[in-house]
């Protein structure tokens, strides 16, 4: 493990512990479950497991991101089910965009992790089933962080979430309030509330970019479709 994947993955740890203290505190309702055991599996992309083995589940209204079934174990990941026609070659999902869900509904669009290059990208729900019953050569994602230590650590738990939140739902959501004031989004609040990240300071810095808050942490691109 080299020491700057070391290093965000302790930040990790610390920013979860901070986040279940202060929800115990002020009760946003958001979801922040404890980790189920893993087993290590050779072959995943670096941190895969060392991050889901910080937590089960966790998020909000806009987002939420679970431990795949699949990493429990080796026998687990051989068993995992391989759709030959997938557009985006079998990925691994990790979470999903739900702004705007009913409460019952946990996921909408999916987040996906790379399992050749380890990168994390967004692909919206209608683009993929696009792309599944189309035979296009690229489908169009939205590319999230490098790494799934590198995504977490910064646009999940850390200043970066305003621009996980443009980059998926689009900049009218970023400081999207109620009529009381209050962030739309429950993960915002608690992030807010921890001093992790701020909604408006996002917005003062988008202004002063020129209002570009649409921009997601990296472009939005094409991923080659792979049969």
């Amino acid at each position: 493990m080299d020491e700057e994947r070391g290093r965000r993955l302790s930040g990790i740890a610390s920013k979860l512990d901070l986040l279940r203290r202060v929800e115990a505190e002020h009760g946003f309702g958001v979801v922040l479950e404890e980790p189920h055991e893993l087993e290590p599996i050779p072959g995943l992309p670096e941190g895969v497991t060392e991050v889901f083995g910080l937590f089960h589940r966790l998020g909000g209204d806009y987002f939420r991101f679970r431990q795949p079934a699949e990493i429990a174990g080796p026998r687990a990941w051989a068993g995992r089910h391989v759709n030959p026609y997938c557009p985006l070659g079998n990925p691994l999902p990790i979470g999903c965009e739900r702004h705007g869900a009913p409460a019952d509904i946990e996921c909408g669009s999916g987040i996906y992790l790379d399992l050749r290059e380890g990168d994390v990208y967004f692909c919206d729900g209608d683009d993929y089933v696009f792309a599944y019953k189309n035979p296009v050569d690229v489908v169009e994602t939205t590319e999230l962080a490098p790494d799934i230590v590198t995504f977490f650590d910064t646009y999940v738990l850390g200043e970066g979430y305003p621009r996980l939140i443009a980059s998926v739902i689009g900049a009218h959501a970023v400081n999207r309030r109620n009529r009381r004031g209050r962030h739309r989004d429950s993960w915002m609040r608690l992030l807010e509330k921890s001093g992790l990240a701020s909604a408006e300071a996002e917005q003062g810095s988008a202004r002063q970019d020129g209002g570009d808050t649409d921009a997601g942490p990296t472009d939005r691109t094409g991923r080659g479709q792979r049969r």
